[in-house]
């Protein structure tokens, strides 16, 4: 008779749904349960740079009999054919529940806010500061950038430091 081995792993909070966390949790929660058999690809038997694969394609779904390995090669080589099939689901790496809603407007002035209050500029709460810029989506912060850039620009002059008020152009 063979002994199974287990493993319990103590979780001082419950889990949140997955619909609020973000697919990289979700790839994490797969590796806690694992796959089964031996650590080798599934698709070519590779033993490097083996992970886990979902084999519907959908991380939300980290069921066992939806989990197997698969090295980086074959795991890329099946995504890109999915993605043609139009199976699956694309991965996204923000968390749904800490995004920032509204028009580009809205979450470009609430970055902007948020920034301010991180260079000292405004008084607020800087965990939330923080919170906003995680959520702001990378195009709204390199617009934000490129509009605030000239006239930062302006302000420090080209020697770096910020200019007395009777040095500033406008």
């Amino acid at each position: 008779m063979r002994i199974r081995k287990t493993r319990v792993v103590m979780n001082p909070r419950p889990l949140k749904p997955v619909s609020e966390i973000s697919d990289r949790a979700k790839r994490y929660r797969a590796n806690a349960v694992g796959a089964a058999g031996p650590k080798r690809c599934n698709y070519c038997g590779s033993r490097k740079n083996v992970g886990i694969d979902h084999v519907s394609g959908n991380e939300s779904d980290s069921s066992p009999k939806n989990l197997l390995w698969a090295c980086k090669a074959c795991n890329t080589k099946k995504g890109l054919l999915f993605r043609r099939k139009g199976i699956g689901k694309l991965t996204s790496q923000s968390n749904p529940s800490k995004r920032i809603g509204g028009s580009r407007k809205a979450q470009m002035d609430a970055y902007g806010a948020a920034i301010k209050v991180m260079r000292g500029d405004f008084e607020g709460d800087v965990s939330k500061a923080v919170a906003t810029i995680r959520a702001t989506p990378a195009a709204i912060r390199s617009a934000y950038t490129s509009r605030s850039w000239p006239l930062r620009k302006q302000m420090y002059g080209p020697s770096g430091r910020q200019m007395s008020f009777d040095e500033v152009p406008f």
